[in-house]
């Protein structure tokens, strides 16, 4: 085998909402590395260690099997611990194989990622074209986003210029599901509407400045809304899909284009559902109205706080008047409203959060989240918390969005983990919604997974700091 891209084991804390009602995506980060190199020639598998729920030891023994000259590896913050276990699983069985580790942590923390002596390369940014230029053997030095160790045990770590953002999306080959078992991916409870269901994604970036997101570094392109029905086209052909979580940051922010792809859907009788993200500045009435036509049953708003002071603060400047005429709108033409909260933002108080949780009651969407706010590596809020040594730990096995991370000069750790949990139950055990969701179960489905959730709610609790278990 060429290459083995592999996602690690992780498996989510007891306490956070996800424990319970999470799903599993496709990697499409990966499976687009992997369709650019199969593209090429290359023999590619993947091995999804969280889907297959593997542990350390199958990995090991499918890496012993396979033997692949090239590995590679992504994950998400929460998940570094576990690349570095693989990693030096790999190393272990074939000391002589390339690993190559790629995501949002390893590109903005690559000399980190690179004092592990098991790891050769880290890809910074868009790893298709980068990728495939380590493996076909092109000069090191000429491989735009990579960093690797000089040749010089004490030299520096050496960090090539940046690559180029891919411009056109459409010429990129569809992400290669046929190298993972469909069977094991489904979306979270709530959030999607029929079975078999896929995460695709339209577009890369966001036009936000939000100082806890990492897209707000990346460029603003999008696939045209011809190539996206295409592929959707194609995925009901090979796999029977039925329903798509479009996961764009904002999947509404090309307004034309999106209305261009709900009216090709229509025209060609595609029978598909679907759900997406946007921003409350970036959606109207009349868009709502075709999407739902189109098959969109849910929306995700990113709102984070009910307190103006916060939302300067992290970049997020929406009007609170118009998110509730939104989610008011969106619930009129029949889609889902799901609102997004964070706790412990910069410049948080007891105050601030009690707003931002009363006004979840009054704008009273369909589903709620509410998540503690993560410093991530990467971002402007993760800067801003090292820089003030409101960092509480850098262990980043706690970075799960449901324990507090930073030490605010205006509120206590403590007091935004109590906080997390009040949230969930004061909006959900409301005898007001839990009313208006009764009445809404139609089917044996619909019940199992109300109830599914419910549990989950009860048992949100911040999640203990694993250096203290």
């Amino acid at each position: 085998m060429d290459v083995l891209l592999i996602v690690p084991p992780y498996l989510a804390h007891d306490g956070t909402i996800w424990h319970g009602v999470n799903g599993i995506w496709p990697p499409l980060g990966l499976l687009s590395v992997a369709a650019y190199a199969e593209a090429r020639g290359h023999d590619v598998q993947v091995l999804d260690a969280i889907a297959e729920q593997l542990t350390l030891d199958q990995v090991e023994r499918f890496i012993r099997e396979h033997q692949p000259r090239f590995v590679g590896l992504t994950g998400v913050t929460i998940q570094i611990g576990s690349v570095h276990r693989v990693a030096a699983v790999v190393k272990s069985v074939l000391p002589g194989s390339t690993v190559v580790v790629g995501g949002a942590h390893a590109t903005a923390l690559p000399e980190e990622v690179l004092e592990d002596a098991n790891i050769d390369y880290v890809i910074r940014g868009e790893g298709e074209k980068s990728f495939a230029a380590l493996i076909e053997g092109e000069p090191i030095e000429s491989i735009t986003g990579l960093s690797y160790r000089s040749d010089n045990a004490l030299g520096p770590i050496r960090h090539n210029a940046p690559g180029a953002p891919i411009e056109d999306l459409d010429s990129l080959p569809m992400p290669a599901y046929h190298l993972i078992r469909f069977e094991l991916y489904k979306p979270a409870v709530g959030a999607y509407r029929r079975l078999p269901a896929l995460a695709m994604t339209t577009a890369r970036g966001c036009p936000g400045k939000c100082t806890f997101c990492s897209s707000a570094q990346t460029p603003l392109r999008t696939r045209s809304a011809l190539h996206i029905v295409n592929e959707i086209e194609q995925l009901q052909a090979r796999y029977g899909i039925r329903e798509i979580n479009f996961y764009d940051d904002t999947f509404t922010i090309f307004k034309r284009n999106v209305a261009k792809l709900c009216d090709l859907i229509v025209e060609r009788g595609i029978d598909v559902t679907w759900s997406c993200f946007a921003r409350i500045d970036g959606i109207n009435r009349s868009l709502m109205e075709k999407m739902h036509k189109a098959g969109c049953h849910q929306i995700m708003f990113g709102i984070e706080s009910a307190d103006p002071g916060i939302l300067k603060n992290i970049r997020k400047p929406i009007n609170l008047g118009r998110a509730c005429e939104v989610v008011r709108t969106a619930q009129q033409v029949g889609i889902t409203a799901r609102a997004a909260f964070m706790l412990g933002n910069p410049g948080e108080t007891a105050e601030t959060m009690r707003r931002t949780i009363d006004f979840a009651k009054k704008l009273d969407p369909d589903i709620v989240l509410f998540n503690i706010t993560v410093p991530f590596p990467g971002t402007q809020l993760f800067e801003w918390a090292n820089r003030n040594g409101y960092l509480r730990t850098r262990d980043w096995r706690e970075y799960d969005g449901a324990n507090a991370l930073m030490e605010l000069p205006t509120v206590s750790g403590d007091e935004v983990n109590r906080m997390y949990r009040v949230a969930y139950r004061e909006f959900y055990l409301r005898p007001r919604y839990l009313f208006h969701r009764l009445m809404r179960l139609r089917t044996l489905q619909d019940i199992k997974m109300s109830l599914q959730a419910l549990r989950s709610v009860l048992a949100v609790h911040p999640t203990k700091p694993l250096s203290e278990s």
